[in-house]
């Protein structure tokens, strides 16, 4: 049976040392929430980290979403990704927009801009991108859509923490991008999440949402929700966000010895990385020939002590919430082939090899007896 190392969480956990000193500081202050020093700290720390002008912390990354479409005053239709995970759709249908959903790449896995214009109505005003699995698609694209047709650009970069674009932050591009800081996350706070902002009134818009609308304890400017983060999850982003990229440069490590021993070993297909972009292995996806095999792959890898996770399953377009939609073919075959390799901070190459082996056995680099899927 193969564990991670020590019986370890597949986390990031911050310093106990580190993390009590912040907390005493929280309880020093007598201030645990509400825009406290840690938290505003941490943005800080964050757009000097990610090269933005701003960053609003948020209680999650799905109420960021939320935030980011007030923020930027979208109304109808927006249109994104069928592959993604649940929220980047009903984050939409919470606030009372449409998605409109264009199928993806099959290479990249990500939003196909060679089928966004084809879903552009009067009624659009957005497109939602998401860098999936933390590599971003053809941003440059994307955005020369959204100038033609005067559409906003907001990426979905749950996954995305550290990625650099043509040399530059990823966070840099679109009018919003909104980060996961959820315990699963590459970096996070255990729960939370932030929004990130290039126009200074967009972000003015994005605080006043996130404190109940309030500009003061007595002055109530706009509609909002409470959706502040605490100084005891802010706490937990300043521990690990000085050991971020060392975790990101130890992850890409293993990640490229499990795609050399995967391409050399088994027939599964893996995601074609941007080749302009510098990724960050925050999940390692890889495709299946066939449903069964993936299914028995699971198994194998489960019983081996190695959690392997199914992602996204159903595609978005399948919801029952979003009203009817197309087929969205190559979305919803990958949906069902497609499994995330358990890629921890404490797995080592050796763990990797092992993985690969397991994987090889149910799928190996021969003709399968089973009919293949096609997805493209």
């Amino acid at each position: 049976m193969s564990n991670l190392p020590d019986n370890r969480p597949s986390v990031s956990v911050p310093d106990e040392q580190k993390f009590a000193a912040l907390v005493r500081r929280a309880f020093a202050s007598g201030r645990l929430t509400n825009n406290g020093a840690l938290a505003r700290e941490l943005e800080a720390r964050l757009a000097e980290r990610l090269q933005v002008p701003h960053v609003v912390l948020t209680s999650s990354g799905t109420l960021a979403l939320q935030i980011a479409y007030r923020a930027l005053g979208l109304t109808g239709e927006v249109i994104t990704t069928p592959f993604s995970w649940v929220t980047t759709a009903s984050s939409l249908c919470w606030v009372g927009l449409q998605p409109v959903f264009a199928d993806i790449d099959a290479a990249s896995f990500n939003l196909d801009p060679n089928r966004i214009e084809a879903c552009i109505t009067p009624r659009t005003s957005a497109i939602l991108a998401v860098h999936t699995f933390g590599n971003p698609g053809d941003l440059v694209a994307i955005e020369a859509i959204a100038a033609r047709h005067g559409l906003r650009v907001i990426y979905d970069a749950a996954q995305a923490f550290g990625l650099q674009y043509r040399g530059r932050s990823v966070f840099a591009l679109g009018d919003a991008s909104v980060l996961s800081l959820h315990a699963t996350k590459l970096f996070h706070t255990v729960e939370g999440g932030a929004v990130v902002l290039r126009d200074a009134e967009a972000a003015r818009c994005a605080r006043l949402a996130v404190n109940n609308g309030m500009s003061t304890p007595e002055r109530v400017e706009a509609l909002g929700i409470n959706g502040r983060m605490s100084e005891l999850h802010a706490a937990v982003g300043l521990c690990l966000l000085d050991e971020v990229q060392s975790v990101i440069e130890r992850r890409n490590r293993v990640a490229g010895s499990l795609r050399a021993a995967l391409a050399r070993s088994s027939a599964v297909r893996l995601q074609q990385l941007n080749a302009e972009a510098q990724v960050n292995h925050t999940n390692f996806p890889v495709v299946f020939p066939t449903p069964a095999q993936r299914e028995r792959a699971v198994s194998a890898l489960n019983a081996r002590g190695f959690p392997a996770r199914r992602y996204f399953t159903p595609s978005l377009n399948r919801l029952p919430f979003v009203g009817a939609q197309p087929p969205m073919p190559l979305a919803e075959d990958l949906s069902e082939c497609v499994v995330c390799l358990p890629l921890g901070p404490n797995t080592s190459t050796e763990q990797a090899e092992e993985i690969s082996r397991i994987v090889a056995a149910v799928c190996p680099a021969v003709a399968s007896a089973e009919p293949a899927r096609v997805l493209a």
